[in-house]
């Protein structure tokens, strides 16, 4: 699924940028994602997470007439409330993501656009202990996800943005093997608010 979508990608960003003389869009952001989420299942026993975090990022593409498609990447560094029961546990955690996305310029100052990403992965910065569900052994991978933004440009390098992001995560790794004991994968969920500066560079 992931290869085939990044193969149909490919062929469009090249048939886009062949066809319109498209220019390059480089658009760097930061933001704040709010509301995070999620929920994994472990020998049975149910985890609820939450979280917020600064987010850094930028989408790399191609724009023309309105339309822009092209590759997004983001990373986030935050610490993960998971509880079950009267057990909560706190632990500090890394997360990227890679995406593509296609989206359009509205001439009244608004924008849409949607991603699908390829690739997303989290994994634990503690120290390794039982009071940790996340900790440096424990790394999710095979994350996959999509994104629905809609922004609002009060002036043509600045855009004001809304983005709600779900991802799931396949494969959890504890010690570099794979664990066997998840019964019910990672998901997590956020609303990412931005401010980022679209370029139109060519």
């Amino acid at each position: 699924m992931k290869k085939s979508m990044f193969k149909f990608f490919l062929l469009s960003f090249i048939l886009f940028a062949i066809n319109s003389h498209a220019g390059i869009l480089l658009e760097p952001y930061l933001g704040y994602a709010l509301l995070g989420d999620g929920e994994v299942t472990v020998s049975n026993t149910k985890y609820e997470n939450e979280y917020s975090t600064p987010t850094f990022g930028g989408r790399l593409g191609l724009q023309h007439l309105g339309f822009m498609m092209g590759v997004d990447y983001s990373i986030q560094n935050f610490e993960m409330e998971s509880k079950t029961g009267s057990t909560t546990y706190e632990d500090d955690v890394k997360k990227k993501q890679l995406g593509i996305f296609v989206g359009y310029n509205f001439p009244v100052m608004f924008r849409i656009w949607g991603t699908y990403f390829l690739s997303s992965s989290f994994e634990g910065d503690d120290t390794v202990a039982a009071t940790n569900r996340y900790d440096a052994n424990d790394e999710l991978t095979d994350g996959s996800g999509f994104a629905l933004g809609i922004g609002y440009r009060p002036i043509s390098y600045v855009s004001l943005n809304l983005e709600y992001r779900k991802f799931e995560y396949d494969t959890w790794e504890q010690g570099g093997v794979e664990a066997t004991n998840i019964t019910k994968d990672q998901k997590l969920s956020e609303i990412l608010l931005s401010v980022s500066l679209p370029f139109n560079v060519l």
